[in-house]
């Protein structure tokens, strides 16, 4: 009986539907469920902040500012699928929540007078910031909310929500999440209570959070903010952007990476994080010269699969010259890059990786395009 009972449950499921109608924009609205083929409403007995949240989050349309009731954004028709729903606000779904049967709920005397409905923020409108770090890549994170900038708890808080956050403000990978207000407590409301990613979330908005509200009231302190610190990489005095020394800002300082352990598993995360193609070799021994400033990499240990180096293995991220490390030892990386041919004057459209099996024609008409000239005739031998 169970298991007929999850088949027939993940029937319906796969036939779920949610949408906000009637309000200024996509956004916002009376919430509306799609069962059975027709679109119905939710009454609003038990609607809170936090199924509101969950509807804002299945939209993907940011935080829930508000969840309407009395029919707000006027009477709906057809069918009040759901008598109530109860939600946690950490749901990824409304069909993750809580609710009874569905069925019409018109015959039973409920009436479109007390339909529920959500308003959310939208994507753009949740800005993130990092504060009181030693850049504006790391530091305490504070989201802009309701017009008002607060904090988020720590709680749950780990290196998946960092890294996160870190792609929203184009930083570059996240290398930590330090919490207990680690950059100083922030001032004004506590918006996250908490929050759970997987890491590969676009938006802070894309996670799963309860419903966005100043936490303080509830016991919540700012000695418990949370934190993110970036990662920056590049490659530097090799023949182009994509071969050279490899180099990593922490703290605001670019420093180096040891050659210890070296090898072209490193190499190929690092050509994969600068969109650089192919990994062709892994030099090391200061091939492209020695650095100035920090080694702040011992060592690194990837398996070559990952996506930044920040998912590799390493010590503590320190100033290792003081330990005896050289900066004779510096690590290097050339990668295949990534080129395209110009024909007849038309526009590049398929890239290509730049491999030794290329003639000498290609090997200078490729040149000549990623170095931005006007080339318009292209001759293969």
């Amino acid at each position: 009986v169970i298991f007929e009972y999850s088949f027939r449950l993940a029937i319906f499921l796969g036939t779920f539907k949610v949408r906000l109608k009637d309000g200024a924009h996509h956004c916002e609205g009376r919430v509306e469920v799609k069962h059975q083929g027709e679109w119905g409403t939710v009454n609003d007995h038990n609607w809170s902040l936090e199924a509101a949240a969950v509807v804002c989050r299945e939209l993907e349309c940011g935080a829930a500012i508000n969840a309407s009731r009395g029919a707000h954004f006027g009477p709906g028709t057809g069918p009040i699928w759901f008598q109530y729903i109860y939600c946690n606000g950490t749901e990824s779904s409304l069909m993750e929540c809580s609710y009874p049967p569905l069925k019409n709920h018109l015959p039973e005397g409920l009436s479109h007078d007390r339909d529920a409905g959500a308003v959310c923020s939208g994507k753009s409108s949740l800005e993130v910031r990092l504060k009181d770090g030693a850049h504006s890549c790391e530091g305490r994170v504070e989201v802009k909310h309701q017009g008002e900038w607060g904090t988020v708890n720590d709680h749950n808080w780990n290196i998946e929500g960092a890294q996160v956050v870190c792609r929203q403000l184009g930083c570059g990978a996240a290398i930590d999440a330090p919490g207990g207000a680690y950059f100083g407590p922030g001032i004004g409301p506590i918006w996250f209570h908490s929050i759970n990613c997987q890491g590969k979330e676009s938006l802070l908005t894309v996670c799963r959070y309860p419903s966005l509200k100043d936490y303080r009231p509830e016991g919540l302190s700012h000695d418990q903010d949370a934190g993110a610190v970036s990662l920056e990489l590049r490659l530097r005095d090799g023949a182009h952007s994509c071969e050279g020394r490899v180099e990593v800002k922490h703290q605001g300082e670019w420093g180096t990476v040891n050659d210890y352990n070296w090898n072209i598993e490193e190499a190929r995360v690092v050509c994969r994080q600068l969109r650089c193609g192919p990994a062709v070799d892994a030099p090391q021994r200061s091939k492209f010269g020695p650095g100035t400033g920090p080694i702040w990499f011992h060592y690194i240990y990837c398996k070559g699969q990952e996506s930044a180096i920040n998912e590799c293995s390493y010590p503590v991220v320190i100033d290792h010259h003081p330990e005896g490390h050289s900066h004779n030892k510096d690590a290097g990386v050339v990668c295949s890059g990534k080129f395209c041919l110009v024909w007849e004057g038309l526009p590049c459209s398929k890239p290509f990786s730049f491999i030794p099996r290329l003639t000498t024609s290609i090997w200078i008409t490729a040149f000549r395009t990623y170095l931005g000239e006007d080339f318009t005739h292209t001759v293969i031998s």
